[in-house]
């Protein structure tokens, strides 16, 4: 494996609560890789790019199906730390500590790009022009995220006024609502790039249980969480611990598959 050190604000935040990432932030249902091996079948000599592995919960999956040889571009330097430690035993994986944007390949290097929860991070103007560039003629873009809400909506509603009364929300907008416009506009961001057509478009749905303790630590992984203050944490939590300390977050992870053209 080789590592390059990089050092920049965009990868602090999830370099510095990398264990707690790795503990609580779920993994992707079998449902997604099932729907993927429908455009891309496994086969030798594959050579696969992943943007923003993370703590690598999306690349064990990918190894295990594909096998192929797999470039991980992670800019966070304790997330690469993890990612050499979970595959420190994979002569096919190479981690690279930098940002998709400043890393440099020959170009139609790669069979897929693969980018989980991550690619909104990346430069708008750049990211679709130079995957398509890295990209095999008729190479796929491959890409998902998992979106976060809590199931019990009359639940929702006491958590949504404590955002409110700390002034991390401005507005009443139904926050369902804002969830499925924000998969819309990261589909139709594909399509208006110009470089890649559209191939699949699905929601897969996961329920997943947490305690008031694991739910704190949850969001405690998100960027926009950064500032917030304890006594806001702690009202959440006495929320869920009145209501059993169980609290069911629906997951629901959308699916991207685009052709290069």
């Amino acid at each position: 494996m080789n590592t390059k050190n990089i050092n920049k604000d965009r990868a602090l935040y999830f370099s510095k609560f990398s264990d707690l990432y790795d503990e609580v932030r779920p993994g992707y249902s079998d449902d997604v890789y099932q729907e993927i091996l429908k455009y891309l079948k496994v086969q030798p000599n594959l050579n696969f790019m992943e943007i923003g592995a993370g703590n690598g919960v999306a690349t064990q999956e990918i190894n295990r199906i594909w096998k192929p040889n797999l470039t991980l571009i992670e800019p966070g330097r304790e997330l690469c730390d993890l990612l050499e430690t979970r595959f420190q035993s994979e002569n096919n994986i190479e981690i690279i500590n930098d940002y998709f944007e400043n890393v440099t390949f020959e170009k139609e290097s790669f069979d897929a790009i693969f980018s989980a929860t991550a690619f909104h991070w990346l430069d708008k103007k750049r990211k679709y022009r130079k995957s398509h560039e890295l990209l095999k003629e008729n190479g796929l873009l491959i890409l998902f995220w998992n979106n976060y809400l809590i199931d019990d909506p009359e639940v929702a509603f006491k958590i949504q006024k404590v955002y409110r009364k700390y002034g991390y929300v401005k507005s009443n907008y139904c926050i369902y609502k804002r969830q499925a416009e924000t998969i819309e506009y990261l589909k139709n961001e594909i399509v208006r790039s110009k470089f890649f057509e559209l191939l699949v478009h699905k929601l897969f749905v996961t329920p997943l249980e947490f305690s008031s303790a694991k739910y704190i630590k949850l969001l405690k992984t998100y960027p926009s969480h950064a500032s917030y203050s304890d006594i806001f944490f702690d009202e959440i939590a006495k929320i869920i611990m009145a209501d059993s300390d169980r609290i069911v977050v629906r997951i629901t992870t959308n699916v991207e598959i685009a052709k290069k053209v």
